[in-house]
């Protein structure tokens, strides 16, 4: 299908356009798997509303989440032929899912939709090269203050303080290879210090950014 654009047109109303002209809008229940690891990567997915988590299931039983997808994010763009891991709507979610061949020879066509997918994937290196730095070098602490001030960087929208939290406190312990019993100690102390408030489990409101800031550096 072809797509015809305006000279007014922005890059942005353009990518939309053409993205617009292959996708197809998908509903997901809440903790609805939407693709499992191994199964074949024959679609690439953005997020509308919700959230996704991105994990993998270890040989132990437990289950360490790789990265959260939140509005705006694309997820399921694999390198290779069947993804890698497994997708799951946190809340009810909806998302535009895209065939990955028709968005690859789109991609190969339009400049504008080859730069947004390219944005996702340097976004995805860095995500995945941050998260590895939280993990490995981090304490408890830390780790929950920089996981605040990601989600507070990705916001594209809304009260630049307020950050919804589609994931549940084990989502978060499972993301920050920590215990659900040590997320929340922090976060409580976190608030208690003034630098967060929690007006219910699925919102949180940072009161001090550069508090914040500080409680991501070592600890003496």
């Amino acid at each position: 299908m072809s797509v015809a654009f305006t000279s007014t047109q922005s890059a942005p109303d353009r990518t939309r356009a053409a993205l617009g002209s292959i996708g197809s809008v998908s509903l997901f229940d809440r903790n609805n798997t939407i693709f499992a690891e191994g199964d074949e990567a024959e679609h690439v997915y953005k997020v509308v509303s919700g959230g996704v988590r991105l994990c993998k299931m270890l040989q132990d039983g437990r289950r360490q989440i790789v990265e959260f997808a939140l509005p705006g994010d694309y997820f399921g763009i694999d390198w290779l032929e069947r993804h890698a891991l497994t997708a799951e709507a946190m809340v009810d979610t909806t998302t535009v899912c895209y065939g990955r061949g028709r968005l690859t020879r789109l991609g190969d066509e339009n400049r504008d939709v080859r730069a947004e997918i390219f944005s996702t994937l340097r976004h995805d290196l860095w995500a995945a090269q941050n998260h590895l730095v939280i993990l490995g070098r981090q304490s408890a602490r830390e780790r929950v203050a920089a996981f605040l001030l990601q989600l507070l960087e990705r916001r594209r929208e809304g009260a630049k303080n307020k950050l919804d939290l589609p994931m549940t406190r084990q989502d978060i312990a499972d993301y920050l290879g920590l215990t659900i019993e040590t997320v929340c100690r922090v976060l409580t102390a976190l608030k208690r210090e003034g630098v967060i408030d929690i007006p219910d489990r699925h919102s949180l409101t940072v009161r001090n950014a550069e508090a914040l800031e500080d409680a991501c550096t070592a600890e003496d």
